[in-house]
């Protein structure tokens, strides 16, 4: 049974108590450190829907959907906990199960391997989903601990395009050719095929680049492309990609990601 009186005063509390520094995509500079909360535009913009959607919801007169609600999860970079309750109180339902990928394939040493970089690292997949991560990948890109595929999150996602600076040009066009490529090649490839639909079914935007723009980039590797990440208000990083493949499974690649403030 739903409960959008618990849910609105919950989604109010939380947005009235996050640090808006902290929160990926969202530039603050207009936010004092130290000042809690963010606006109900901003937490709109972040989780790709209208203020008077969002005044809705927090005035309970709508019940959001569990997508939306995965949204904002990862947008605030929430724990489990509010998940739990965001979920039970709008939906009456438990929150829907999250992709795990097979980490069978990683040698404990490629995770010791991750976990020892100073900088942002993680093992994706032939189809992009993240094996693992260190913690700080996780600081920096904090949607990676809720197993969200990189192009998905990257093409789809609403706050990707507040995160990653000049996003369809730098971020955008390459990383749909990757994909593109890697898909055309492989057309009975069954995950690759999900990633492809649930980013054409989110996003008509990201579709359009996957079908019809002629950009052609096979591989990152030692690209700059330029940032922001939480907790750092406005300020843009340079964000480089070193990617590195295990011979023995050309599948999974391991990326070093050192982010270097202008």
């Amino acid at each position: 049974m739903t409960d959008l009186v618990r849910f609105s005063r919950l989604l109010r509390h939380i947005r009235e108590s996050c640090d808006g520094n902290e929160v990926p995509g969202l530039v603050v500079g207009s936010h004092p450190r130290g000042k809690r909360g963010i606006t109900q535009e901003q937490l709109g913009r972040l989780t790709g829907i209208s203020d008077s959607w969002y005044r809705a919801f927090e005035s309970g007169r709508h019940a959001p959907s569990p997508e939306w609600i995965e949204t904002l999860v990862r947008a605030l970079v929430l724990d489990e906990g509010q998940r739990h309750s965001l979920h039970v109180y709008a939906t009456g339902a438990e929150p829907p199960s999250r992709y795990l990928p097979d980490r069978s394939k990683l040698h404990p040493t490629e995770e010791a391997l991750v976990q020892m970089q100073p900088w942002s690292a993680y093992v994706s997949n032939f189809a992009w989903d993240v094996m693992t991560l260190n913690a700080t990948a996780g600081r920096e890109w904090p949607w990676m601990l809720n197993g969200i595929n990189v192009m998905i999150w990257a093409l789809a996602y609403p706050e990707a395009r507040m995160q990653l600076v000049n996003w369809e040009e730098d971020w955008a066009k390459p990383m749909a050719s990757q994909l593109r490529l890697r898909h055309e090649a492989n057309p009975d490839h069954a995950r690759l095929n999900e990633v492809i639909a649930e980013i054409k079914q989110r996003d008509r935007g990201a579709a359009r680049l996957l079908e019809d723009d002629l950009t052609t980039v096979h591989h990152p590797d030692r690209e700059r492309r330029l940032a922001y990440l939480p907790g750092h208000g406005d300020t843009v990083f340079d964000v480089t990609f070193l990617c590195y493949t295990p011979m023995s499974d050309p599948s999974l690649r391991l990326m070093v990601v050192p982010a270097e403030a202008r």
